[in-house]
């Protein structure tokens, strides 16, 4: 019985690593969520340790991923690898400060969200507010969780009317990561 137990392979789950990879939508959301609140629930692990490459995706997906972030007992680190583009760069900046590492190769993208609408005139009015109201969170949330002070400068270097594309030392500047993590050389 002891043999078996010691060739158990141990997953991620047993480190505390949850691995979020691809498009932020309503499915990955409920995962990833799902499993901070079980992190939560045991004694297992100290901290979250939540390992991203992802283009983006959905706001709410993505709103929803950082508030249950913020409502964890345990400190969630984050760690940036391939890509962390839109909405994947602001889960990623929700990590706890002074534990938000990323490559030196890693993509990273900050940009103005977009969004297709459709209807009569009162739904694209009702659509509007919505839009206004997910870019102020947008807004709020850089500047929590960077290290820019105003909206004016938020919109200067990190959401401009085209794409920002950032080098890992500029997100250090910019205070949206904490670590670039050394490669080790073979």
């Amino acid at each position: 019985m002891e043999k078996a137990v010691l060739n158990q392979a141990k997953s991620l789950k047993d480190y505390g690593i949850i691995y979020l990879s691809g498009p932020i939508e309503n499915g990955v959301s409920e995962n990833v969520c799902k499993e901070i609140i079980e992190f939560n629930l045991t004694d297992k692990v100290d901290h979250i340790q939540l390992i991203i490459n992802s283009p983006g995706g959905s706001c709410p997906a993505g709103f929803a991923i950082i508030d249950i972030m913020g409502w964890s007992r345990l400190p969630v680190y984050t760690t940036g690898i391939g890509m962390i583009a839109s909405m994947a760069l602001l889960v990623f900046m929700t990590g706890h400060k002074g534990r938000r590492v990323i490559t030196p190769r890693t993509s990273i993208l900050s940009h103005r969200y977009s969004a297709m609408t459709w209807g009569n005139h009162s739904q694209l009015l009702a659509g509007r507010k919505e839009q206004d109201l997910e870019h102020q969170r947008i807004v709020d949330h850089y500047l929590c969780y960077s290290s820019i002070k105003t909206r004016e400068e938020l919109e200067i270097n990190l959401l401009r009317d085209v794409d920002t594309w950032l080098t890992s030392d500029e997100a250090i500047r910019f205070g949206i990561a904490d670590i670039i993590q050394p490669l080790s050389k073979p």
